[in-house]
This record gives structure tokens, C-alpha cells and sequence, in this order.
């Protein structure tokens, strides 16, 4: 998913009006590399190659599946109370996107403790490299295509992004939920428009009725679906969903980055860290904890988001 983010301080009523136009191909990497990751090599790139198929993230299961002073540093920095808080991501060689380029990216531990989201890595120094306090945290950015993940955590300072294979998704889900809880603040009012669960494909059917959409058991949701053509004659048709629970608001649609359907992107803000919504001509603005997202929406969801929110 293509966003872009404003300071609070920075957004002017063009950027509003111009956000439709932030969303062409970027004229450098898709997907930069991190400060943390080390530069590609041949030499030292074939080690990691080789560690990658072998082995996935995880849920350690035990303390001593965790590098040495790891869960001291996580504890101090993010409150972290148990192993459950704790995702661990083997190095690997990937692409940024951008030509031949590639970066490592260390062995990598995130953790979503009770008081922040931080990552450890191992290399180049072993030790924290970013936390974001949840009071902080502005919004989550999640993007699945076939084994590929990609998960952001937004912020007004700097932000967290983590790469994983999404064979490992069930073992990140139960913290990710827990912490979108955390996140979630009061209860507030679902404005309900009937239930149309059977008039979606499947894939969007099976994402609606799921607890990552509910986040709560039994929570009322209300729903916009609508599906964009292509931009050229070979570009597909993308589905774009919206949806309302009582303590946030989630965007979904196709992956944008990729010319198939399999997977999907998600743009996911606590409702009670939105301060301000602007509807454009081809995209719905959002201020969150003092940082203006802009996204890409179809006609029947940016007026879900004018009923439901203005």
C-alpha cells in the first residue's frame, strides 16, 4: 500500500486536495532499506541465503531460544511480561525493490509489550534499535502478499517496519490482537447498515466475519465494499473494503504492489486517535495522534467514512 504521512504541523488543505496524485510508482526503492540493515555483499549475502530456508519466524517457547540480554533490553524498553509478546525474525538477503539492490536484515526480535512496540536486532551492534511508545503509535500498516509480509507501525517520530514470512502468521496474530486492544481506547458507537456478508466474494466474506476485524467477540461492524478497475488495460480490477468496529477503523483492498489478487493490504487507526477527516476527490484523509494519512478510496467508501465519522 502506497500511503503518505504528513506532521500535523505541515498539512495544508493541498496536500489534502493533491493526496490523489502521491499514489504513482515511486521513482526509487519500493521497499528502502532500514537503518538497521546492513549493506548486500556476495560473500557474506550466501550465509544468509542459506539460514533463510530453514528456518521461519516464531513464538520462542523457551528463554533460551532468545539471543542473550535480548529480553532484558525488550522488558526495560517495551514492558514486555512473557515470551507471547515476543516475534522472532531470522536474517535474511532481500530485495529493496529498486533494480538488483539488496540489503541483510539481521536476525530481529519485535516485541509488543504492554507499554510500547520495539525491535532488538542482533547486527550491527546487538541491541534496541527503535521503540514507539503506544500512546505514541498513530496507526498499523499491514500488507500480506502470498508469503510475503510486511507490517508498519506508524508514529509521529520514527516508525517500525518488520518482514516476515506469512507461513508464520498465526504465531504474530495473538500479540498483534492484544495490542490493537491496548490501542483501542473507549467504546463508541457503530452506526449499523444491515448485515450484506453475503453479497461479498468469499475472501472478503471470510475477512469480515474474522476476530482481526472484530477484535472483540460479538463487536458490531459496519462495512463498505466497492472494487476499482485497473489503471491500464493491464492492470486488474482491485477490491477496496472499509470497516467500522467500535474502536477502530480499517481499511483493506488488494495488494497494490503486485499484478494479482492473492493477499491483502490493511490501513488500521484507533478511532479515538482520529482527530480530523477530509473527504477528496479520490481519497479520504485521516489525522491520527497528530500525523495526516492520506488513502486511496473508491466513491462507496469514502461516503461510509463522511457517515460514520463526520
Amino acid at each position: 500500500m502506497r500511503t503518505r504521512k504528513w506532521p500535523f504541523e505541515q498539512l495544508t488543505s493541498a496536500s489534502y486536495e493533491g493526496s490523489h496524485r502521491l499514489h504513482r510508482a515511486p521513482a526509487g526503492p519500493l521497499d528502502p532499506a532500514e537503518k538497521w540493515e546492513l549493506p548486500y555483499c556476495d560473500g557474506k549475502g550466501r550465509s544468509y541465503y542459506r539460514s533463510v530456508h530453514n528456518a521461519f519466524p516464531y513464538t520462542p517457547r523457551r528463554t533460551e531460544d532468545i539471543p542473550a540480554g535480548a529480553l532484558e533490553s525488550l522488558h526495560r524498553a517495551c514492558g514486555v511480561q512473557g515470551l507471547h509478546q515476543l516475534f522472532i525474525i531470522p536474517s535474511a538477503v532481500r530485495s529493496v525493490g529498486w533494480k538488483d539492490q539488496k540489503v541483510i536484515s539481521p536476525k530481529s526480535i519485535l516485541a509488543l509489550g504492554s507499554r510500547a512496540a520495539g525491535l532488538w536486532t542482533e547486527e550491527p551492534t546487538a541491541g534496541v534499535k527503535v521503540v514507539i511508545e503506544l500512546e505514541k503509535l498513530s496507526a498499523i500498516e499491514d500488507e500480506m502478499i502470498l508469503l510475503y509480509g510486511r507490517l508498519r507501525f506508524h508514529s509521529s517520530g520514527d516508525d517500525l517496519t518488520v518482514r516476515y514470512n506469512t507461513l508464520a502468521r498465526r504465531n504474530l496474530e495473538p500479540a498483534l490482537l492484544v495490542l490493537r486492544r491496548r490501542l483501542g481506547g473507549h467504546r463508541e458507537p457503530v452506526l449499523q447498515e444491515g448485515d450484506g456478508t453475503e453479497t461479498l466474494p468469499f475472501k472478503w466474506m471470510h475477512i469480515v466475519c474474522s476476530a482481526r476485524i472484530h477484535l472483540h467477540k460479538g463487536a458490531p461492524v459496519a462495512y463498505r465494499f466497492a472494487t476499482v478497475p485497473g489503471k491500464s488495460r493491464y492492470d486488474i480490477e482491485r477490491a477496496q473494503l472499509l470497516v467500522l468496529n467500535p474502536h477502530e477503523l480499517i481499511y483493506l483492498c488488494d495488494p497494490v504492489e503486485t499484478s494479482h489478487p492473492y493477499g491483502e493490504d490493511s490501513f488500521i487507526i484507533p478511532r479515538a486517535r482520529i482527530s480530523a477527516v477530509r473527504i477528496g476527490e479520490e481519497s479520504t484523509g485521516f489525522t491520527s495522534n497528530g500525523i495526516h494519512f492520506s488513502l486511496p478510496m473508491a466513491s462507496e467508501l469514502r461516503q461510509g467514512a463522511a457517515r460514520w465519522l463526520l
